[in-house]
């Protein structure tokens, strides 16, 4: 990646991966550090009969949705391993063209929106109540401002909270890191996305760390593109860009689920931080999609 759009990922991926709040200051959790990838191997099994009360989630999308527009839908571990709501804002401005109201990490007001993105909208800001949260929720759960919901890869981000902020280890994004381990791989392989009037089923097929400190990382392993095989910010098209990450991310990740990712799959990405390695780590969980239930 050239150094121009290598600074322009970068001041994305700082912001987004500002999923921070004291991660690893506090809380000592596995040091993968530079150690070799896991080496057991996990046998594949039928996906696990899922039923969604259509019902509850018709009600609770409308609910929500009248909360927040941005509201896009929400995102459950089949296990229970996390269970949120997530948005979306496609730019600093809403839809009626005005300004979000949103914050820094300190908690100051952003009245410039020179150099921020949708995704700096809730990172810090509860969508709920469009307030300065840090500690209760952490800001919000959030879709990539880049993405479109039938893209190729979506791309959702989550904080990770350190134990001074959440003893409970159940907020936001900070149940996946149990997933560094393989041993809890089998019970939370699947994920289900609920949308307004579609269930989407996704199989999570790799888990790894994205090191911040190597080029190949930023050349080989760009998981924010929402289209692999198009470079989202230098307009160029790669047609073999997703067989490489394919191949790449085989080589990198902790353990081997036993579960194939092809070039005709779709993709949900989740991104969060690691402890202990805030700004060079960043685990990150490739699931594909398996399923697609249409609801009305």
């Amino acid at each position: 990646m050239k150094d121009k759009n290598k600074t322009i990922l970068i001041i994305t991926l700082t912001v987004v991966t500002a999923l921070l709040l004291g991660v690893g200051l506090f809380y000592a959790a596995p040091d993968l550090f530079g150690k070799k990838p896991q080496t057991v191997v996990i046998e594949p099994s039928e996906p696990v009969e899922i039923n969604v009360d259509h019902e509850k989630y018709k009600k609770l999308w409308k609910e929500n949705h009248d909360i927040n527009p941005d509201y896009v839908g929400e995102l459950f571990f089949d296990s229970g391993l996390i269970d949120v709501s997530f948005v979306q804002a496609k730019s600093t401005y809403d839809s009626k063209g005005e300004l979000y109201k949103f914050y820094t990490e300190d908690g100051r007001l952003v009245s410039d929106p020179t150099g921020y993105t949708g995704n700096d909208v809730y990172i810090w800001t509860y969508w709920k109540t469009g307030a300065y949260d840090y500690n209760d929720n952490g800001g919000s759960v959030f879709m990539d401002y880049r993405n479109d919901i039938d893209d190729q890869n979506l791309i959702i981000y989550g904080h990770h909270f350190s134990v001074w902020n959440d003893a409970t280890r159940k907020k936001a994004f900070t149940p996946i890191e149990q997933l560094l381990e393989a041993k809890n791989y089998s019970p939370n392989r699947y994920v289900t996305m609920v949308l307004e009037k579609e269930i989407r089923h996704y199989e999570l097929v790799s888990v790894y760390q994205f090191d911040a400190t190597k080029d190949r990382f930023w050349q080989d392993f760009q998981y924010w593109r929402t289209n692999y095989n198009y470079d989202d910010y230098t307009e160029t098209k790669q047609d073999d860009y997703f067989a490489n990450y394919i191949k790449g991310i085989k080589e990198v990740q902790l353990y081997d689920t036993g579960v194939e990712l092809t070039t005709n799959d779709n993709t949900l990405t989740l991104q969060t931080c690691i402890s202990g390695h805030t700004g060079e780590l960043f685990q990150i969980l490739v699931l594909k999609e398996i399923q697609v239930e249409k609801y009305n």
